[in-house]
């Protein structure tokens, strides 16, 4: 008789645990299907939101389909997002998108505009002007906490707490949006719909926080893309200034008789604060100028754009080189700050009689060769514009000498004695003077074996300065004899 029972418990033993098993298979089965329906609902909104930000003609215009996704699965009338303010270290948030009717929670409504509590478009455009700051009311305290809150409007479990929510909020959801630890933002669910299951619960919430690894994908991303927008507004923006500023630079140097010019100017970046320029202020005087502003980049390359066109306003009344360069420095220091200033050489030469003078705000000196090979600079003395008013100034030193058959000149700007070798060692001004010493005696010929020579001396280092050369040398007297 025992055997039979043994045997029968043991047929229900077995039956028991396939059933057991196909009840495990079952359920393991329906949260593979789960699993695969949250991947595949991922996966159709990451492929929307793409596309949304591909096409949409503003950031916040993407980020509508985030909370419009979320209000739908949760039922929820309102939804907002807050994303932290650029430049605030998360101290500050603004309304990035919303939809429904989302309350105001940062200003009293006696406050505000009645339009916005009676028009959703016009507290949509609030909402996205709206600044919420970290610690501020229930909001602002999950910017602290990183904590979610969950609330209802039931008097006897939240008597203490109903001021702190604006009179149309029943029950609210919010949450930290989080990516790899980083805080990027809160996302806010207010009042489940008229006809569902009030209020939200604890349920909601589990669902809620599910549902956060989109908005905050999406927040995350928003950023990306529009740090992506702003470095190519910039790019853009910098490429159309260095256009702009190569094309106020003449090009073509000017052709005088027995005086051969050449010029070589290359910018180290997208924008340069050297400039040059070549002015007639007659049909016999014409004025050189090389300078350099302080500094590199976009403040360089406004300064040194801005005394182009100063020097070319101030040429037209050129009285003597001194008082052009003290009207140049009032007018550099009156339309600058401290930290900006431009260093300068003016040349000004008169084909009458060959002769020159040149003064010097600071710049490098002038090279000159003889005709005989000997070479020597000239420095006068004079600082750089714009670093003081005229009231602290003596003239501006100039000296004159005669541009003799054979001589040559020389001008630059400090990025040849300050280029940089792999040893971050300059090539310096006496190695410069040497090879200018030894240069050709064509202009264009000097120009390019000083270029190379530097250039060699540089090897695989990048270019750390805006470089500007300029030779102009005068044809030797022919021998009769």
């Amino acid at each position: 008789m025992l055997v039979p029972i043994t045997f029968f418990l043991l047929i229900v033993f077995a039956a028991g645990q396939t059933l057991w098993f196909l009840h495990l298979r079952r359920q393991l089965r329906q949260q593979l299907q789960q699993s695969k329906m949250r991947d595949e609902a991922h996966r159709r909104f990451i492929n929307q939101f793409i596309h949304k930000l591909a096409t949409a003609t503003e950031v916040a215009e993407a980020m509508s389909i985030v909370v419009s996704q979320v209000c739908e699965d949760l039922g929820a009338e309102s939804v907002g997002i807050f994303v932290p303010l650029e430049g605030t270290a998360n101290a500050v948030l603004q309304g990035s998108a919303c939809t429904g009717f989302f309350p105001v929670f940062t200003v009293k409504p006696s406050l505000l505009n009645v339009k916005v509590h009676e028009n959703a478009r016009y507290r949509a455009a609030y909402f996205h002007a709206e600044q919420l700051r970290a610690g501020d009311g229930p909001l602002g305290q999950i910017a602290i906490s990183r904590e979610p809150l969950l609330w209802n409007s039931d008097p006897r479990r939240n008597k203490d707490s109903a001021q702190l929510f604006p009179r149309e909020v029943r029950n609210i959801m919010a949450l930290p949006l989080m990516v790899e630890q980083h805080f990027v933002g809160i996302i806010c669910a207010v009042n489940r719909r008229r006809g569902e299951l009030n209020p939200f619960t604890e349920e909601d919430l589990s669902s809620f926080q599910e549902l956060s690894s989109q908005p905050a994908l999406a927040c995350s991303l928003v950023v990306v893309y529009a740090d992506r927008q702003r470095q190519d507004r910039i790019r853009r923006e910098v490429e159309f200034c260095g256009t702009l500023q190569s094309s106020m630079l003449p090009q073509v140097p000017p052709s005088w008789s027995d005086l051969s010019f050449s010029l070589y100017y290359r910018a180290a970046f997208e924008v340069s604060g050297d400039s040059y320029d070549f002015i007639p202020i007659d049909d016999d005087r014409l004025l050189i100028v090389v300078a350099d502003a302080a500094g590199k980049g976009m403040p360089a390359c406004l300064m040194s754009s801005m005394s182009h066109s100063f020097i070319r306003g101030t040429i037209s009344h050129y009285t003597t080189l001194n008082e052009f360069m003290l009207n140049l420095n009032h007018l550099i220091y009156s339309n600058s700050d401290d930290a900006h200033f431009i260093t300068m050489n003016v040349l000004l030469i008169d084909r009458r009689d060959h002769s020159c003078e040149f003064g010097c705000a600071g710049h490098t000196p002038l090279l000159l060769r003889q005709g005989d090979g000997s070479c020597r600079a000239l420095k006068p003395q004079g600082p750089a514009l714009g670093m003081w008013p005229n009231e602290f100034l003596d003239d501006f030193e100039t000296v004159t000498f005669t541009f003799a058959p054979g001589m040559a000149i020389c001008l630059f700007s400090d990025g040849f004695p300050e280029a940089l070798n792999k040893n971050h060692e300059e090539f310096g001004l006496k190695q410069l003077q040497m090879l200018w010493q030894d240069a050709p005696r064509p202009s264009a010929d000097a120009v390019k074996y000083m270029v190379d020579t530097v250039r060699q001396y540089r090897g695989e280092e990048p270019q750390s300065d805006d470089q500007t050369l300029f030779v102009i040398s005068r044809t030797a007297a022919v021998s009769t004899s």
